[in-house]
């Protein structure tokens, strides 16, 4: 079967739900990245976890090409590894944990002794007390710290929870307040490497605290790069919850990261917390990605569970900005069969979104301004009632469109800026397809001359047609802000 898109499907996506691909073996070569872009894929996240920068530099050059070829802003998110706790080498690489069973932590990089474990973390031992509990295996095995080396140098616990664990597993301490940095020394390196590169978002990894997010945000101004990619709290710890309200005011955009969030946490609270997490994100108008096995059978299965589908449908319909896609993409037997079935739950969940027309948001100044968030809300208003066939937004920073998407209006946006870096940051906001217009400063007619002429092309809208503009002064040379409706003729 071909993976090629239908002719209507390539043109001007109408669905509203951003989906962001986690490149990997699978998808890494220019075909399949074609391919996942055609299909739906808004945003490209480069893990720092896994190769160098020599490979990672070799995607973005390959994504940014297939962007220029299919005229189409595409983002990349760089996903910076944090203080990820992993087992070193166990014996035989592998080791069966009994219920009631005791192991000893200690400090060695190699541990050889039956019954002994060591971690990338050296710190662990210091950090963790009795009572405290250790997973492993992404929380399928359980221990609970009984004794603490008086002199420091191992720690005793018991297994409560039975299970298998093998070597460079990853570590979870819940509830542990770690002594390491949020951001480390490889961090640094690859978020040096990310600004070089102009990557449009950054993710930090397992965030604690607003101070994490500050940390990471003058490490950015400090740079000398011009690059100044927008902010992704990853909440992935109990600690980032208790914090949330300090960290959403800091942060540009976040990640509902279920994966080690859901061993971090009990289980059972993780669809309430993405719900609150999401939210709480809309109120104060701030970008949210859902991640983490939205459809991880589809790494070998050609369709999802029904549990699965459900899922995406409900993220969608809880308010999210954005699905992710992370094993599925990059490691998966079907990429592209992944991001075209994401695409078709997304475009059935929309039909159930309700256009926002009163303004139940909280104030945020750098959000967009009060005059921008009024003319945006009566232009959705406006476009619902005229059975408008597109609205446009000529933006400078991006605001009116992230105005625009809080709408959640059915009304296609389109978002036309002359800056680059802004039309792939908007590749992140809900109902949004961001066009770069090469030329600055045009009059309001200009440019929708320039926009109704590519949206008949592109059949969006024809003869007869609503085009609802919403223009910044500043973009159109105009002496103020102002909302027009046109009739494409």
């Amino acid at each position: 079967m071909s993976t090629e898109p239908s002719a209507a499907h390539r043109l001007l996506r109408l669905v509203k739900t951003r989906i962001v691909a986690t490149v990997g073996p699978a998808s890494q070569s220019p075909d399949i990245l074609r391919q996942l872009v055609l299909e739906g894929v808004d945003i490209f996240r480069l893990n720092f976890a896994h190769g160098s920068h020599d490979h990672l530099a070799e995607l973005v050059r390959r994504i940014r090409r297939i962007s220029a070829e299919l005229d189409r802003p595409i983002g990349l998110l760089g996903d910076l590894s944090g203080p990820k706790i992993r087992l070193n080498e166990v014996p035989d690489g592998e080791v069966y944990c009994e219920e009631g069973q005791l192991f000893r932590f200690v400090r060695s990089a190699e541990t050889a002794l039956p019954g002994e474990l060591s971690s990338t973390y050296e710190a662990l031992i210091d950090d963790v007390n009795a009572g405290d509990r250790i997973l492993l295996a992404d929380g399928t095995v359980g221990m609970r710290v009984e004794t603490c080396d008086p002199n420091g140098h191992w720690v005793e616990c018991r297994v409560f929870q039975a299970g298998r664990i093998r070597s460079r597993q990853g570590i979870n301490l819940p509830g542990v307040a770690l002594s390491t940095a949020s951001v480390t020394d490889k961090d640094r390196e690859d978020l040096a490497w990310a600004l070089q590169q102009k990557l449009d978002f950054v993710g930090l990894s397992f965030v604690r605290s607003a101070a994490d997010i500050e940390e990471l945000q003058q490490l950015i101004t400090a740079d000398r790069s011009r690059s100044r990619p927008l902010v992704v709290a990853k909440i992935e710890k109990t600690e980032a919850i208790d914090d949330l309200e300090n960290i959403l005011h800091v942060t540009d955009a976040v990640m509902v990261a279920r994966g080690d969030l859901g061993v971090e946490a009990d289980i059972s609270r993780i669809p309430v917390l993405q719900k609150q997490i999401i939210r709480r994100c809309n109120q104060l108008r701030i970008p949210v990605i859902t991640a983490t096995q939205m459809l991880d059978s589809m790494q070998t299965s050609e369709i999802p569970t029904r549990a699965e589908a459900t899922d995406v449908a409900n993220a969608i319909l809880d308010g999210t900005d954005a699905v992710m896609l992370s094993g599925e993409t990059a490691i998966g037997e079907r990429p592209v069969q992944c991001v075209r079935m994401m695409e078709r739950i997304a475009r059935e969940a929309e039909t159930l979104v309700q256009t926002i027309t009163s303004d139940n948001t909280e104030k945020e100044p750098r959000r967009a301004r009060p005059i921008t968030e009024a003319v945006s809300r009566a232009a959705a208003v406006a476009a619902e009632s005229l059975n408008a066939g597109l609205i446009v937004a000529a933006t400078v920073t991006g605001r009116t469109a992230l105005a625009l998407s809080r709408m959640r209006t059915r009304v296609p946006i389109v978002a036309c800026t002359d800056q680059e870096e802004i039309s792939r940051r908007m590749c992140l906001y809900w109902g949004v397809t961001s066009r770069l217009e090469s030329t600055a400063q045009q009059s309001a007619d200009q440019l929708l001359q320039s926009v109704v002429a590519w949206a008949k092309k592109e059949q969006v809208v024809e003869a007869g047609s609503a085009v609802i503009l919403v223009g910044h002064a500043e973009w159109l040379a105009e002496s103020h802000d102002l909302m027009l409706v046109h009739i494409v003729k």
